[in-house]
């Protein structure tokens, strides 16, 4: 295991736990800038787009059977409409808002287990869309510099990816933050943190098939309410969760930690960097989905697509397998997605309905995968024209711009919530997310998620 000079030791790991605490209470103790508080409400937008949906999926539904026993105090809304336990609600937000792996991107996932989490613990407490925002913002920071400064080598990540460790982590952050940020608070819900994660990946990163549960975000967020409660009843977790060369990096199965570099290059509030999903499929596929589409709209009307070539690197091999054994399969074949798009199927949940699948698979036969070092997408029309695209690559350190930008958020989130709960409270729900004085009670904001 190898710090980022390159040897483990105690001194060069030791500060990193309370530069997390200080870095996260100076975050949430300052007066946010406008564009940052713009974005975080973005992405509690985002999130509750990609809630709304993937609470109604038909492989989300054993989370809400198997949580029904759970349910307890009506504390906080779940994106079916219902009131629950804000450990419960956080749990099921988490899971239903991965469900299409439709939400949002920057060294994994934030936004299914912070935002969860934050709202949950936010409305449980009576507080207000500031408080939320405050958490939501401290929660991406945590995210970030967690998930990039212990972000494996590429040999290493074949066979470990720590994910949801560092989710949950940084949800707990976000969850105590809305309502009492003091750096002593901080560092006993952060100690406790730890000892709630889920282990790492081994191995199994992406075979398939991919289960329903997937990344397991909804127990991120679910324990991430259950450290803040933990910390709030007197239990003492790990005072130096981070620190010495069995820091949680190592116990989070990576090879690496480079906590001062990520420090370094964090020059502006993570939550800027997060990227927004154009489709429900997996990030690393995402670009490619951008060059298909943009071929698309670009031919003529009546014009069929006889074949798709889609050349990248190794990397993009393990999506190219082409058999579908589950929903949560689909974000992870190439083939399928392209054969979706290529079809005309909206993006969001008709990509998981068994007959549109089904009816890609033959489609999905057309489009074939390359091993090569360029990144590419060509089209071969019925009549023999040749459409070819470049796919560049998204800088995984700062996604954003190669995903949605703020307005293309808002549309996403009207075409994916207005057949669920009408236009009116969609555009409700909306405007309270974006518009709304930030004094504004949660228990106003869900009001539309339980109508």
């Amino acid at each position: 295991m190898t710090t980022e000079t390159g040897r483990v030791s105690g001194r060069a790991t030791r500060k990193a736990t309370r530069q997390l605490v200080e870095r996260c209470h100076e975050l949430a103790s300052a007066p946010l800038p406008p564009e940052v508080v713009r974005r975080a409400r973005h992405c509690v937008l985002d999130h509750l787009a990609c809630a709304l949906v993937g609470a109604r999926l038909d492989h989300v539904r054993p989370n809400f059977l198997a949580m029904a026993p759970l349910a307890g105090q009506p504390e906080a809304t779940t994106a079916d409409g219902q009131m629950r336990s804000a450990f419960c609600a956080a749990y099921l937000n988490g899971e239903s808002a991965n469900a299409l792996d439709y939400d949002d991107t920057l060294v994994g996932h934030p936004g299914a287990p912070v935002v969860a989490a934050a709202l949950a613990a936010a409305e449980r407490a009576g507080a207000t869309l500031d408080d939320l925002v405050k958490g939501v913002v401290v929660g991406y920071e945590a995210h970030w510099l967690l998930g990039r400064a212990a972000q494996p080598s590429s040999s290493r990540a074949g066979k470990v990816r720590a994910v949801g460790l560092f989710d949950a982590v940084a949800a707990s952050l976000a969850a105590a933050a809305v309502t009492d940020a003091s750096a002593r608070r901080l560092g006993r819900v952060l100690g406790l943190a730890g000892t709630q994660s889920c282990v790492p990946y081994v191995a199994k990163w992406y075979e398939r098939p991919v289960p329903s549960v997937k990344n397991n975000l909804g127990w991120s967020a679910a324990s991430a309410v259950l450290a803040v409660d933990l910390a709030d009843s007197g239990a003492v977790g790990l005072p130096d969760l981070l620190d010495g060369p069995a820091g949680f990096w190592l116990m989070a199965g990576s090879d690496r930690w480079r906590w001062d570099g990520t420090l370094a290059e964090t020059t502006e509030p993570a939550v800027m960097r997060a990227g927004f999903k154009r489709f429900p499929a997996c990030w690393h596929v995402q670009q490619y989905l951008v060059a298909l589409q943009s071929v698309l709209r670009r031919a003529d009307e009546g014009r069929s697509v006889r074949h798709i070539r889609i050349d990248g690197p190794l990397d993009l091999q393990k999506f190219a397998e082409p058999r579908i054994s589950g929903p949560a399969d689909v974000a992870f074949s190439i083939r399928t997605l392209s054969a979706l798009l290529a079809g005309g199927v909206e993006p969001g949940p008709a990509w998981v309905r068994p007959d549109l699948v089904a009816s890609a698979s033959a489609p999905a036969g057309q489009v074939s995968v390359s091993r090569t070092r360029h990144r590419a997408v060509t089209v071969t029309f019925d009549d023999a024209r040749v459409q070819h695209r470049t796919v560049p690559r998204s800088d995984s350190a700062r996604p954003h711009p190669f995903g949605l930008t703020e307005s293309e958020v808002r549309a996403k989130f009207d075409r994916l919530v207005s057949p669920l709960l009408g236009a009116d409270s969609a555009r409700a729900l909306r405007g309270s997310v974006i518009d709304s004085d930030g004094s504004l009670p949660l228990s106003r904001l869900t009001e539309a998620m339980r109508r």
